[in-house]
């Protein structure tokens, strides 16, 4: 049966296979205002916290990851409170019954029934699951009323952006690359055999033999059948010291032999292409897109410690392992 995600929320996932750690079971866990946050609400609302504890992850991590879901229950029951005693939107019940037909329809083929045996399974009954979903649309509909409707950037402050790091907008240069790889050896008998084959290597392409044919004939990595050939690559894709050598290297040209622990390799570039500045309307919504989603998560964040230093908030707990 499919699940709505983000709609559906989980049950707690069963503590078995924990009984030899200290993992709380439930309790309480936070309070704010009115509300009394429990430690299965708070793995409810997380599905990172949820994949953890399937995996018996513990420690640091998990209290991390419980800490930061802690905050986000937190922060949502108290948008859910200001919603209440403000004037400035109200939700109709028709919205909820709208989103919930939705659901049913693209969900579960529109049977309401199978809807009702996913509830069930989650251990959730229809009127919490549909406060939970009243509670979503009201977060929703708060944050647009409190912080996106008031992100506002401007084509002046998107130019200034881009004027300022260019390079940040620039390709990579990249490179058409072959390579022969030879191994070292893990004997001192191996690696004179290596060593001469290193050598029968060198002397063939220094004649002038065709790089590919001598891949072929003597590269030991999974790419010799192809003449060692890598493609396209951009420099972040390469090792630090090949990529170097590489960009180094003049097209057409065979580089020295590069040490590259267990093996040796030796390259040579087909092709390069340099590295040029992304033109401004190419990038510009990238840009504007990225400083949105910055004022974004700061005008949320004033918000949030707003609303907290006005309410009642007590973490009881902030660790679900000591």
């Amino acid at each position: 049966m499919k699940r709505y995600v983000g709609i559906m929320i989980a049950v707690v996932l069963p503590m078995i296979g924990f009984s030899e750690s200290t993992l709380r079971i439930d309790g309480v866990s936070a309070y704010a205002n009115e509300h009394v946050i429990t430690v299965s609400d708070v793995v409810k609302s997380s599905r990172a916290l949820q994949e953890l504890l399937a995996n018996k992850r513990d420690g640091e991590e998990l209290n991390k990851v419980y800490r930061d879901a802690i905050d986000e229950v937190i922060s949502r029951k108290l948008i859910v409170d200001e919603y209440e005693s403000q004037k400035e939107i109200r939700i109709p019940e028709g919205v909820i019954d709208e989103r919930i037909d939705g659901i049913v329809r693209e969900m579960f083929n529109g049977e309401r029934s199978e809807l009702l045996k996913a509830l069930a399974k989650d251990g959730l009954n229809e009127d919490l699951w549909r406060a939970q979903i009243q509670e979503q649309i009201i977060v929703s509909a708060m944050r647009n009323l409190r912080v996106d409707s008031k992100v506002s950037i401007s084509p002046l402050t998107v130019r200034e952006v881009y004027d300022r790091d260019r390079e940040k907008y620039a390709t990579q240069p990249k490179v058409k690359l072959r390579m022969i790889v030879i191994s070292k050896g893990d004997t001192p008998k191996e690696t004179t055999a290596q060593l001469a084959k290193l050598e029968r290597v060198k002397a063939a392409l220094a004649k002038g033999d065709e790089f590919a044919a001598v891949a072929v004939a003597h590269s030991e990595d999974s790419r010799a059948a192809e003449g060692g050939d890598r493609g396209w690559l951009e420099r972040d894709m390469l090792r630090e010291d090949l990529a170097k050598v590489a960009f180094a290297c003049a097209v057409g040209a065979v580089s020295e032999t590069v040490d590259i622990g267990k093996q040796v390799c030796i390259l040579t570039v087909e092709d390069k292409v340099d590295s040029v500045i992304v033109p401004f309307e190419d990038v510009q919504g990238r840009i504007e897109h990225e400083l949105k989603i910055g004022q974004s998560r700061q005008l949320f964040t004033t918000w949030i410690a707003r609303l907290r230093k006005h309410a009642y908030v007590k973490i009881v707990d902030e660790a679900l392992t000591p």
